[in-house]
């Protein structure tokens, strides 16, 4: 009983104790606080791998070749292979053929060409190398020779036919040829088929010429 009388007044002295002492003052005190903000990052894609190749296949090598047996022909001749002579000592041996002489085929020919015969040209200045004594012309005929005498003037072809006395003038020309083209002799017709007689003058500036150069020829169509 006394101790609960006691343990009244110990709380009424601190109640007056509470209610005579002065309210505190509320003071707001700022503390930072640290914060640590976690991020997520998000995940890096992911790397597609390259799809991976198929080998090519195996080379499969082809069959190897089996050749044909090679033919040994019959041996149908009587004397084909060499009767084997017997030596003293017993051993057989051949006898080696002597080869004949090798005989050279020789062609004989049987045409006989032609001999190509100039014309008789008194003047080696003034002279026909074409046409050929007796040459067949059909056509416009290559004139070859020379005409490049002292004092030259011109030159001119001219021609008769077999047995005619007159001489027909075909073209002149008074630039000097040595072993050239002389000019062009055109054989076509209306020009008769049949032989004449063709020539080259050389003429000096005197008027004055060495003996024509003359030679047969035989025309064509």
């Amino acid at each position: 009983m006394k101790k609960a009388t006691l343990l009244i007044v110990l709380i009424m002295m601190l109640l007056t104790a509470c209610q005579s002492q002065p309210m505190p003052e509320i003071v707001e005190v700022r503390v930072p606080v640290e914060v640590t903000v976690l991020v997520t990052q998000p995940p890096l894609p992911t790397s597609t791998p390259y799809p991976t190749y198929a080998p090519y296949p195996t080379y499969t090598p082809y069959p190897t070749y089996t050749p044909y047996p090679t033919y040994t022909p019959p041996n149908t001749l009587p004397d084909a292979s060499p009767s084997p002579t017997l030596s003293p000592t017993g051993t057989p041996t051949l006898d080696t053929p002597t080869p004949g002489p090798t005989q050279t085929p020789v062609v004989t020919s049987t045409l006989t060409p032609e001999p190509v015969v100039l014309p008789n040209c008194p003047n080696p200045l003034a002279r026909l190398t074409y046409p050929t004594a007796n040459a067949v012309l059909k056509g416009a005929v290559e004139i070859r020779g020379s005409a490049y005498i002292d004092n030259f003037d011109y030159y001119k072809f001219e021609f008769r036919h077999e047995g005619a006395t007159e001489w027909s003038f075909v073209q002149n020309f008074s630039d000097t040829v040595e072993d050239g083209v002389l000019g062009v002799w055109d054989t076509s017709p209306p020009l008769p088929a049949g032989s004449y007689v063709f020539r080259l003058i050389v003429v000096d500036k005197t008027g004055n010429y060495p003996p024509p150069c003359e030679v047969e020829v035989i025309v064509e169509h």
